[in-house]
């Protein structure tokens, strides 16, 4: 069966990676993005009618609740849910940043996947049935210096997962981390610069291993989190305390 996969963060970098694998799958993506800046050039890179692109505020309750509720009568039902979508400020002590730079990384890193995730959940439980994969970091597995905010946020996605998986234990619901390390994107270069950006991991290595992780080719029990770094799986974390 064909599936409809909703994605964050779809239109660049490891969105639009981890789109075009499922649309070759055969799959219909619903994606989002905050604006519609990089839409031009990725409908040009995945002209297909199965990737439908909204603009979406993911820290918008009401839009969020109404975008999953139309997209579920559109495709009768949600198999799939990754947030994707990601922000990290520029490089600084942590007395260097605002306030305002904090509640960024956080609105942009953490309160859009809940928000997703909160509107998602009640769908997954009423079909008995879903996968949600939340995208963290490395840098949310161990604290970055210069990268407090960016940490804080990507530490709070996985603790974010953690409970939803142990509050969905009683339906086949997967909900899984997933921790890269480096990767050679866009954001990666506003950040350390297009050098630097060029010496990490492929964004397309990376949504393949998402995407097996889809597929069940990498088997991964709920609540787990999984390391990809320097083109590899670098390990695979249990849900603690299960």
């Amino acid at each position: 069966m064909k599936r409809t996969v909703v994605l964050t963060g779809a239109s660049t970098g490891l969105g639009l990676s981890l789109a075009r694998l499922f649309i070759e799958a055969g799959d219909t993506v619903y994606g989002t993005s905050r604006t519609q800046k990089n839409w031009k050039k990725a409908k040009h890179s995945l002209p297909s009618k199965n990737f439908h692109l909204a603009q979406i505020d993911g820290t918008s309750e009401a839009k969020v609740k109404r975008f999953l509720s139309q997209t579920k009568k559109k495709a009768k039902r949600i198999d799939i849910l990754i947030n994707n979508s990601g922000y990290a400020a520029q490089p600084a002590r942590l007395e260097k940043h605002s306030l305002k730079e904090f509640e960024k990384n956080i609105s942009q890193n953490l309160l859009s996947s809940f928000v997703l995730s909160k509107f998602i959940i009640p769908i997954f439980r009423k079909q008995k049935k879903g996968i949600l994969i939340n995208i963290s970091s490395m840098a949310g597995v161990r604290a970055v210096p210069r990268l407090s905010l960016y940490s804080a946020s990507k530490f709070g996605v996985m603790a974010l997962t953690q409970a939803i998986a142990k509050e969905n234990l009683d339906i086949p619901l997967k909900c899984i981390t997933v921790s890269p390390g480096g990767m050679n994107t866009e954001m990666r270069a506003k950040v350390f610069g297009k050098k630097d950006a060029s010496k990490q991991q492929s964004s397309s290595f990376v949504a393949e291993q998402i995407f097996k992780i889809a597929q069940n080719k990498i088997k991964l029990r709920t609540g787990e989190n999984i390391i990809i770094r320097h083109g590899k799986i670098a390990g695979i974390q249990s849900l603690p305390g299960a």
